[in-house]
């Protein structure tokens, strides 16, 4: 996960950081796992969410704390990873159907390298690229057979135009502070005929909607800009990029994401259950009832939860995305 420095964006707080429209709106006060608290923002013109003003490096840097990886060599436990395994497995699958012999993928804040590795597992030509701040999860990234790790952010690594024939962004442009400018840069370094592959928040999804600030996928400070997939999709267009595929059914994210919201709206000790799950035992070591309760809850919301999730996905309001692009074939740099 790249990490972005909130402070030095030229952009006011008042402003849209996607579409720059100042017809925006208060969304409610998001808060942390700390408590902190953080106005939220909705812009009238494109239904963009983010956080005004926006957090400080103080505060990102808190956020963004070895806790926030997990503990050991993967953030969960073993069950949990192999359903992160197996997910990965099925984006990988779909996005190399079709690539040359040999290939270039980059994946932006790639985390764990976990994609980039399933990637490299469908396709044996391909020459692994990814870009992640360094940190616990770069480190499991390094141990990525083939991988080449680029250290840093997006904005801190350059590319040539045209460089790549796949790139991905799985839910790391909610954590940017100009979304914006990011995809065209993506664009310009994608080469004709290229994929670009986007997995993200739906701030416009039935989860978003129902529970607001309780949300889990709001995930304050961390997610700085929610931009809804429509807006995203015609950015990309305009950009001249085709839209061919789209996804709303996401179970290893959106499941979850009912039932923390739902364990959100009734708990002000935010994320409990999703914390005590990536084995953060000193998040409130104090309540040692607590967990067994999560778990029971969670247990009782599941099979509702997976009826509200098939509905949201077949009225394409899934808690999260997944968009595929294709840049023409007959693109050139100019």
């Amino acid at each position: 996960m790249t990490v972005p420095s909130a402070t030095g964006t030229s952009i006011s707080t008042a402003i849209c950081p996607f579409c720059t429209g100042n017809a925006t709106r208060n969304h409610g006060v998001a808060v942390d796992e700390s408590g902190s608290r953080f106005p939220l923002r909705q812009c009238g013109d494109c239904g963009t969410g983010f956080l005004s003003p926006p957090p400080s490096d103080a505060e990102l840097t808190r956020a963004y704390a070895t806790s926030y990886y997990g503990e050991g060599d993967t953030k969960f436990g073993g069950g949990i990873e192999g359903l992160r395994d197996f997910a990965a497995a099925g984006r990988a699958r779909n996005l190399v159907s079709g690539l040359p012999g040999r290939a270039r993928v980059l994946d932006v804040g790639c985390g764990d390298g976990r994609f980039l590795r399933w990637l490299g597992k469908q396709h044996t030509g391909l020459e692994l690229h990814g870009i992640e701040l360094p940190g616990p999860a770069a480190e499991r990234a390094a141990r990525v057979p083939g991988l080449v790790l680029h250290s840093g952010t997006l904005n801190t690594t350059n590319f040539e135009d045209a460089s790549f024939d796949v790139i991905s962004l799985v839910h790391v442009i909610e954590h940017l502070p100009d979304p914006a400018a990011a995809l065209d840069r993506l664009v310009r370094w994608l080469g004709p005929g290229g994929k670009l592959f986007l997995a993200f928040p739906n701030f416009e999804s039935w989860q978003a909607t129902w529970f607001g600030t309780d949300w889990f996928h709001l995930d304050p400070p961390r997610h700085l800009t929610l931009v809804p997939p429509r807006s995203v999709i015609r950015r990309m267009q305009t950009s001249g990029l085709k839209l061919i595929h789209q996804r709303h059914w996401c179970p290893e994210q959106n499941l979850f994401g009912w039932i923390q919201s739902a364990l959100n709206a009734c708990d002000r000790h935010r994320n409990f259950l999703y914390e005590r799950l990536k084995r953060n035992r000193g998040y409130h070591a104090e309540r040692t009832i607590a967990p067994a309760v999560h778990l029971a809850a969670a247990a009782a919301l599941t099979i509702p939860s997976l009826l509200l999730d098939a509905a949201a996905a077949a009225f394409r309001s899934g808690a999260t995305v997944e968009l595929t692009f294709q840049k023409s074939p007959s693109d050139h740099v100019s």
